[in-house]
């Protein structure tokens, strides 16, 4: 006797409803593993359309998708349909909406074509479905999240075929899912493309910036090139200006001794030819020989004058040219720079007060203070007086024990003049900076005496002035310390 088996119907589709909807989710999950892992889109989206084709007999699908301007439908991913077949669909215009595809998007809702021979919107295509056995299509708009259409999600039966509420709602899901993917993909594709844009100008800006740099070193180079040679013609300047002063300071005693022996010379032949004529005189001798003692002291003290003179001019120089420290009387310095300044001073009447120790010496690096202080008087009588007027200058230099206890000094210079402007001050030691560019002011004398102090003394200055009430600059630096073979 054969026994019978009873089958439970509904077990067996709730069986294969939950085979079919572990294969889509699977097929989802394998999709965005994929997007998160970077893979190309054809790759991501091909991954859902394989979960659905597995899980039902007889389906080929295909995500189609618009072009820029949103008026032209073409097929992106269908990987088990022919190529032959996605060309046929290629630049499917959606107006006006007279496919299943155009439908759908037109509609934002699913669109079926449950025969396709039967379907005058398939008219034109009924070759190519016959040809590639498909039946029927189910159209679902993909809708981004702000509303926009992206394409749609096709799905092709070989046999005609109406979805029931699980495949509406399927295919509704799938085609969010797509959405989604489509939008993180816009995304990236916007971030890489900015990034490239970016990328592009960061470029594009590195490389105006490294040619502006390149410019500006060249500016620079040549701005410091054209102030290295002012500050040399100003330094030949002053050493002209001290020639000329040596020149008219030397000729007043080389003149007297020049006089001296003229006179001397005269009684000379004169008691020559007294003694000649044998008419020489004892008292006569004797005036000789006192007039020619004195002319003789004249003479020598004279050419001495000279001497000294030359000297001084001679060590002022090399103070111009040299950093080597040394003991100077400060007072005695003071009037050697003021004397060789006459020239350049002798049209003015100004007055100089000098309030310093006689006895005071300082080490320190001579040539720099007297660049320092020529600098600062020839900048109160350019820019500090009128023409004709009597300025008064003062000097004070004291010394004093800094807070390290080395021994320092003070330097206050000050002038009676028009003083300053508040960006004056700001500015003044800035190169190339001068209020008096038409008067032929180069603009670095304030800046040579900033750098002379900082640089060279190693110490500061400071300056005070208000328009109409002079100038005073305080200066302050430590002492040197005589090195080895300095005087």
């Amino acid at each position: 006797m054969s026994s019978l088996k009873v089958v439970d119907i509904n077990e067996s589709r709730r069986f294969t409803h939950l085979k079919r909807h572990n294969a889509i989710e699977h097929g989802r999950a394998n999709a965005l593993d994929s997007l998160v892992k970077g893979k190309p889109l054809h790759d991501v989206l091909s991954q859902i359309i394989y979960s659905l084709e597995s899980a039902t007999e007889g389906l080929k699908c295909c995500i189609s998708l618009l072009d820029e301007s949103k008026t032209v439908l073409s097929p992106f991913a269908g990987p088990s349909l022919s190529p032959e077949f996605l060309q046929a669909l290629e630049n499917l215009r959606i107006y006006p909406a007279n496919s299943t595809c155009a439908k759908a998007l037109a509609s934002k809702e699913l669109e079926v074509c449950e025969n396709i021979f039967d379907d005058p919107d398939w008219a034109g295509f009924t070759d190519a479905a016959e040809e590639h056995q498909l039946s029927s299509c189910w159209s679902q708009p993909i809708i981004s999240p702000n509303g926009e259409p992206f394409g749609t999600f096709c799905m092709y039966f070989s046999k005609p075929s109406s979805p029931d509420q699980d495949d509406i709602d399927s295919l509704l899901y799938e085609a969010q899912i797509v959405s989604i993917i489509l939008e993180r993909a816009s995304n990236i594709e916007q971030l890489k493309n900015a990034n490239i844009s970016l990328e592009r100008r960061v470029e594009e800006r590195t490389k105006e910036l490294t040619e502006a740099n390149l410019l500006l070193k060249k500016a620079l180079e040549q701005r410091n090139e054209v102030q290295l040679q002012l500050v040399e013609m100003e330094n030949m300047a002053a050493l002209g200006t001290m020639m000329s002063s040596l020149t008219h300071e030397i000729n007043t005693p080389i003149g007297v001794a020049i006089t001296a022996i003229s006179h001397l010379r005269s009684i000379q032949e004169q008691s020559y030819e007294l003694f000649k004529q044998e008419k020489l005189k004892r008292s006569t001798l004797q005036r000789f020989f006192e007039e020619s003692e004195e002319s003789a002291e004249i003479i020598e003290r004279n050419l001495m004058r000279s001497t000294n003179l030359i000297k001084t001019f001679k060590q002022l120089s090399i103070d111009q040219h040299s950093q080597d420290a040394r003991k100077i009387n400060v007072c005695g310095y003071l009037d050697e720079i003021l004397l060789s300044l006459k020239p350049r001073l002798k049209r003015t009447k100004h007055k100089f007060c000098i309030d310093v120790d006689p006895e005071l010496e300082i080490i320190s690096n001579p040539g720099a203070i007297s660049q320092l202080l020529i600098n600062l008087i020839m900048n109160s009588a350019q820019h500090a007086f009128d023409q004709d007027t009597i300025g008064h200058i003062f000097f004070k230099v004291r010394e004093f024990e800094g807070a390290t206890g080395e021994k320092s000094i003070k330097v206050i210079y000050k002038d009676n003049g028009c003083g300053m402007s508040e960006n004056t001050i700001e500015n003044i030691y800035k190169p190339f900076f001068t209020s008096a560019r038409n008067a032929g002011g180069s603009g670095l004398g304030m800046h040579i005496c900033y750098n002379i102090v900082v640089k060279v003394l190693g110490g500061r200055i400071d300056c005070r002035s208000k328009l109409g009430k002079g100038v005073e600059f305080t200066i302050t630096f430590p002492e040197a310390k005589l090195g080895l073979g300095a005087k």
